[in-house]
């Protein structure tokens, strides 16, 4: 082969790759699916401000009742993971990835909310849907594997 049948092969495979890479790139949305929708707690036992996740449709309020960020409209990002997993948060960012499953908590089977701080981390917080139920500090987390 001649050098501009090379540099012709060399620049179509690179756009090739760039496009498949590109093509498969999860689509951003700014709306929070439905199961997740809930006013999720972390109601820890002997904690008086126990963490909280708000999610809305369009809208998301997280933190405790001392420190808490709110993101809404344009500034919310969701993106579909695999297995389940939503990642939300602002917009442009390494956001954190949610999850709703059952566990068993306090004795009882619940539905939880799975919060992962990145895509590769093997541990997530578990929050409820209201405050009513304790749960221990070892309930507060999860080693996912």
């Amino acid at each position: 082969m001649n050098k501009i049948t090379k540099t012709i092969v060399l620049v179509l495979t690179t756009a090739l790759a760039f496009c498949m890479v590109t093509g498969y790139a999860a689509e951003a949305s700014s709306t929070v699916p439905k199961s997740l929708r809930h006013e999720w707690y972390q109601p820890l036992k002997n904690v008086k401000d126990p963490m909280f996740i708000k999610l809305k449709s369009h809208a998301m309020d997280s933190g405790s009742k001392a420190f808490h960020h709110k993101i809404s409209g344009k500034d919310l990002q969701v993106i579909k993971k695999s297995k389940g997993w939503y990642q939300i948060g602002y917009t442009g960012n390494n956001n954190p990835n949610y999850k709703v499953t059952k566990r068993k908590v306090s004795g009882k089977k619940r539905t939880v909310l799975l919060k992962k701080n990145s895509s590769h981390s093997h541990y997530a917080d578990v929050f409820l849907i209201g405050k009513k139920t304790k749960m221990s500090l070892g309930e507060s987390s999860v080693y996912l594997g």
